[in-house]
């Protein structure tokens, strides 16, 4: 899960590899609007199978099935739980009672908490709506290039800045994925081991340990990228030409480079020669 490859688009010769990442936007569009229109939980489930039989045509990898079973598992599970608690609407069937209210605190306080069939069942249609929109995301996302979507969105007459900041965002899920390996490699080393102890006070204390410096470094890569952007800007308003192997390379180029390449083509300073 915590693989940069996993979280990747990579090539393939699949069918839905082949299709024009138009025809794909197109269909995931068409499916969003058939989960949200259909209201029978039966027709939600072919229609879920059918997203997960979209996966088998495209050959996902066993790690990508590893990630989509969690998030359908975790999605599904936290939806059923939340409205089997929450339902209020009528009639509705009591199958069990979590605490009584007579109960001190929590029992007077709320009136007791039980779980309601209707809700479950509301839960389960809800959740296989939410499941067959994640399924259909991930297929996308993993068998289409984010230059591919850049593209489409300008094509199809998206803002420049709003379509910039879908693909930086989707190209920036597989880096927060591995800056979490690396934390959590970095503090085992250190001898921490969060899964020793199910105390509440220690998950808060493994939420901190881990995720401020996740935040550190994330911030850091966007302070980088913020600055390349930058960089670009000012090259695009000074009608800088950028030769063609730079503009190939330019998103592996660091911003140190990218700093050096605007000074050297704007006249700042001349580029270090070799005298012969």
């Amino acid at each position: 899960m915590y693989n940069r490859q996993v979280w990747q688009a990579t090539p393939a010769d699949t069918p839905i590899h082949r299709l024009d990442v138009r025809t794909k936007l197109v269909l995931l569009t068409a499916v969003m609007l058939f989960a949200v229109g259909l209201d029978g939980p039966r027709p939600l489930f072919i229609l879920f199978l059918a997203s997960l039989g979209l996966h088998f045509l495209a050959r996902s990898s066993v790690e990508r099935w590893q990630v989509l079973t969690i998030f359908l598992l975790v999605g599904i599970w936290g939806t059923m739980v939340s409205q089997a608690l929450f339902y209020n609407q009528e009639p509705r069937t009591m199958i069990a009672c979590l605490v009584s209210p007579g109960a001190p605190w929590i029992g007077e306080w709320t009136g007791g908490i039980f779980i309601y069939r209707e809700g479950l069942e509301h839960g389960a249609v809800q959740a296989l709506r939410s499941g067959i929109m994640l399924s259909c995301g991930l297929l996308i996302c993993w068998t289409t290039d984010p230059r591919q979507l850049l593209q489409c969105f300008l094509h199809w007459r998206m803002p420049f800045e709003i379509a910039f900041m879908l693909i930086t965002s989707l190209r920036f899920l597989p880096v927060i994925f591995e800056e979490t390996a690396i934390v959590f490699t970095a503090q085992r080393l250190r001898g921490f081991e969060p899964m020793r102890s199910l105390s509440p006070v220690r998950w808060v204390r493994t939420a901190f340990y881990v995720l401020f410096p996740i935040l550190a470094r994330s911030l850091r890569r966007a302070a980088t990228l913020a600055l390349s952007v930058d960089v670009t800007t000012v090259a695009d308003r000074a009608k800088i030409v950028l030769p063609g192997a730079v503009c190939r390379n330019f998103c592996r180029c660091g911003a140190e480079n990218l700093v050096l390449i605007a000074a050297q083509r704007g006249g700042l300073f001349p580029p270090l020669t070799r005298s012969l």
